[in-house]
Order: C-alpha cells, then structure tokens, then sequence
C-alpha cells in the first residue's frame, strides 16, 4: 500500500488531530522531529510532517496489510483429523 499511497496535507495530515501527526512523526522519524513540530499551529505542523515523512513509507494504522499468523500443525493430529473426515 505505501507504493500507492502517501501522507500528505490533503489525503491525510490535514484531516486528523495534532496528537495523531505527531505520532505519525515519532513513529517514522524520530522523537525529536516530532517534538520540533509539537508547538506549530496544525497547518504548519502537517506541513513540516509532510516533508519529514516524505518516502518513509509510513501509514496509518488503518491501511497497514495485517501479518498474517504462521499456523503450525501437529502432523499426528492432522492425520487423525483426516482419517476421522
């Protein structure tokens, strides 16, 4: 998805709350980049957090692909499950 998709001021930055840009930034830059964008008005923090997560790849938790869980099979038990099918 981060091929496709960018935060930007418009798709995204300048739609949520400051407390969520500034999380955007400390998780794909640094704690120190987001507490130097912590006291701007929203417009100018979203941005300065454009540019700092300009080609980082970041998204929202909401557009992230879930790993998907490794199952691991007991081969015993599978064998019994099919010969009882």
């Amino acid at each position: 998805m981060s091929s496709y998709w960018s935060p930007s001021v418009g798709s995204y930055l300048g739609r949520v709350t400051k407390a969520r840009i500034g999380e955007a930034v400390r998780e794909a830059v640094s704690e120190e980049a987001a507490a130097r964008i912590e006291g701007l008005k929203k417009p100018d923090m979203a941005s300065e957090a454009e540019a700092l997560l300009a080609g980082k790849g970041w998204l929202p938790s909401l557009l992230r692909a879930p790993i998907p869980a490794t199952e691991t099979v007991d081969p015993a038990a599978a064998a019994e499950a099919r010969a009882a099918a």
